[in-house]
């Protein structure tokens, strides 16, 4: 078996009990529903160290939305054969499945599945060299650092891809201390899981990419195996650009805010064709006062105008690659990709 990089040190006895372990490794059947709340939430990157504070307490949820975390059965998912190496799926809303498996000393991901709504069914297999994401006992100070490989299947733009991804992660309990709810309500005993995983693929037309996961946990082992907080992000960008070409940002809180928001703060729109040639429209319920930017892949604004449904955009005397077109009304702005040939 590989060995990971590994780094941990020595805590005093008062934190004994805030760290993962055999003990509380999540089993089937474990569930936690948590709220959906303002996805645009700071991670908190920077507060790391023991008795720290991280101050939720302003942000808002989207209405009583939930999303289910909870331990599968992998022979209970669609896509169990993909992950021949899976004991349990870690599932988040169902959209977002880690496949593991766990020993007396380590816990193993085979992978993720995700579902997207511009990208389908995405299946991240580690089938060459599977991810060490802990290895127990897991506290406050402790590191590992462990490469992966396998292969991407998704559609993109139309064009199914099947492609080699490596990569490399690193997972750390980077802080402890006290969470402050939405709600106004706090824990104490708290500990952070933080893992980033970058890595490298291809995708149609676009070329060399980076698929970046960037999560972070908060666990309450007085109350829950699973987390009561998390905050994930997952970014695909070309490799060497700062746009991203997708991005998923997801936060969820065991409390909901007491004031919630009564929309998903996005526009919704389509474009068609896209890929596209010379010409693309831009089709969506749009007012008077919707604004929209096209800006190429450096973020360079290249246009800025009002909006309609229906409305065509010139191509023609661009050259071929990624654009992305934000659309803007009320506060809120919603960015989607175009691809021209």
């Amino acid at each position: 078996m590989k060995k990971p990089l590994l780094i941990t040190f020595v805590l005093a006895s008062t934190l004994a009990s805030a760290q993962m372990t055999t003990s509380n490794e999540p089993v089937i059947g474990d569930l936690e529903t948590l709220f959906v709340v303002d996805s645009f939430a700071t991670n908190y990157a920077g507060v790391t160290g023991t008795g720290v504070t991280w101050d939720y307490s302003t942000i808002q949820g989207y209405a009583g939305t939930t999303n289910d975390v909870e331990v599968k059965d992998p022979a209970s998912e669609p896509f169990t054969t993909d992950f021949p190496g899976a004991t349990k799926v870690i599932s988040i809303g169902g959209s977002i499945n880690t496949y593991i498996s766990s020993s007396l000393t380590e816990r193993i991901s085979q992978g993720f599945h995700l579902e997207e709504a511009s990208l389908g069914d995405v299946l991240a297999k580690y089938g060459n060299d599977q991810l060490i994401m802990v290895t127990y006992p897991f506290a406050y100070g402790s590191t590992v650092t462990d490469n992966y490989d396998g292969n991407l299947e998704l559609t993109f733009n139309g064009f199914p891809v099947n492609e080699t991804l490596i990569g490399a992660a690193t997972s750390q309990i980077d802080g402890t201390g006290t969470l402050l709810y939405p709600n106004g309500s706090s824990a104490t005993g708290i500990i952070r899981y933080h893992s980033l995983d970058t890595a490298e693929t291809t995708l149609p037309i676009i070329g060399a990419v980076d698929v970046i996961r960037d999560q972070y946990e908060y666990y309450d082992y007085s109350v829950s195996d699973l987390p009561v907080f998390m905050h994930i992000t997952i970014t695909i960008v070309q490799s060497g650009a700062t746009t991203p070409v997708s991005e998923i940002r997801l936060v969820l809180s065991k409390f909901d805010s007491t004031v919630g928001i009564n929309e998903v703060s996005e526009i919704d729109f389509s474009i068609a064709p896209n890929p596209a040639q010379d010409v693309v429209s831009v089709y969506g319920d749009f007012t008077s006062e919707t604004k929209a930017q096209l800006t190429d892949q450096s973020g360079r604004v290249l246009s800025t105008f009002n909006i309609e449904n229906g409305q065509s955009i010139d191509l023609s005397g661009m050259a071929s690659g990624l654009y992305m077109i934000t659309v803007q009304d009320g506060g809120i702005a919603t960015t989607k990709t175009i691809v021209k040939k």
